[in-house]
């Protein structure tokens, strides 16, 4: 992870950072061929906005929606940092095969780890149906960062 990433998870309560560390950990072990499945929000879908403002509510304070939209816009940097720079020769060579190279592919992506982000820190403050909208193709991932489902006991 990167100082920025690390400076705006330090300011999300314990299990929220807690959450997105474990989930940073596994999702840095995915190969990069393997982003293009996890890029499935569009930009402009209407069941996902309504779950990221459930999921703004369900924070409560200014202070935590402000940390949390921070955390998510680092990490999302984080992901595209890393999505830029694990192109090996291989890669490089199947390109077209195996990384989103469609500019909306890489929005989606973008869009995908944001509400995941966002879901992570909403875990235990929002409904468990907004999270696993927000969480979406992360579910697995995100379930064992968190080791537990959404809205779940534990």
């Amino acid at each position: 992870m990167t100082a920025d990433l690390d400076r705006h998870l330090a300011a999300l309560p314990d299990p929220a950072r807690n959450r997105l560390e474990r989930f940073a950990a596994e999702f840095e072990r995915l190969g990069a061929g393997q982003y293009v499945l996890f890029a499935t929000v569009a930009e402009d879908d209407a069941r996902t906005d309504r779950a990221f403002e459930a999921a703004r509510v369900s924070r409560g304070s200014p202070a935590r929606r402000a940390a949390a939209r921070a955390a998510a816009a680092a990490f999302v940097d984080w992901v595209v940092q890393g999505y830029t720079s694990r192109l090996s020769l291989p890669d490089t060579i199947l390109l077209f095969q195996s990384l989103p190279d469609r500019p909306q592919d890489r929005i989606r992506l973008a869009r995908s780890v944001q509400a995941a982000v966002i879901g992570l820190v909403a875990w235990e403050t929002a409904a468990g149906e907004d999270v696993g909208v927000l969480v979406g193709p992360f579910l697995e991932m995100a379930e064992r960062a968190a080791g537990e489902v959404p809205g779940g006991d534990g």
